[in-house]
């Protein structure tokens, strides 16, 4: 790994959103690959502090932090990507907070940790009602659709969500992910939802994994 390189992932592991937009510029104007920014700096910086949050040796405001970075770098690099032929999108991911739930700090940690493995993401928002997942499907035809809820009252609208997708005849058109507090593996086996994850980092890599078996 080039030195600029290590210094983005440093900055995204110390979550030093101040420093980062100008060492990201400047590895652009070297002609660094955007590829090379994203997965070797930026999602490696990620998935690091995923794991170590998953370990107890870091805390939500580190990957907060990190998330905040790493949005930072993704804001510049976002515009010069549809001209980069080495990139290419890994698949589209439908996520939102679902209806009567306005939380979205554990949302925009997944989108944040799904840009990065390449997805692109449609972010439909907070308390998102039914028949906008079933508008977004439609229209985006994504690979995955994630619902996110904090609250346990929110789990029985969660599967609400699922058997609209179920009577519109679009359930077996995606894989379905769910997380957030009150989400257990249990809960996803269920309702046959294919990916459940505790956590944003986690997330990130059954998204990965999901499509790799997918193919």
């Amino acid at each position: 790994m080039s030195t600029i390189l290590n210094d983005i992932y440093e900055l995204t592991v110390q979550g030093n959103y101040n420093e980062i937009g100008g060492v990201v510029q400047k590895a652009v104007d070297e002609g660094i690959k955007i590829d090379s920014i994203i997965n070797e700096s930026l999602s490696k910086a990620m998935l690091y502090v995923g794991d170590k949050f998953g370990e107890g040796e870091l805390y939500m405001p580190d990957m907060l932090l990190a998330a905040k970075t790493m949005k930072t770098a993704m804001d510049i690099l976002r515009p010069l990507m549809k001209g980069d032929e080495n990139l290419s999108e890994k698949g589209t991911l439908v996520i939102g907070t679902v209806k009567g739930d306005l939380h979205d700090i554990g949302k925009n940690l997944v989108i944040t940790m799904a840009e990065g493995q390449g997805f692109k993401v449609i972010d439909l928002g907070i308390d998102v009602d039914y028949e906008k997942f079933v508008e977004a499907i439609n229209e985006h035809k994504p690979d995955i659709v994630a619902f996110s809820g904090l609250l346990t009252t929110t789990l029985g609208n969660i599967a609400e969500h699922i058997k609209t997708l179920e009577d519109s005849g679009l359930r077996k058109q995606v894989i379905l992910a769910v997380g957030g507090a009150p989400v257990t593996r249990e809960f996803a086996d269920r309702y046959g939802i294919e990916i459940y994850a505790p956590d944003a980092s986690t997330a990130a890599k059954e998204f990965v994994k999901a499509l790799s078996e997918k193919k």
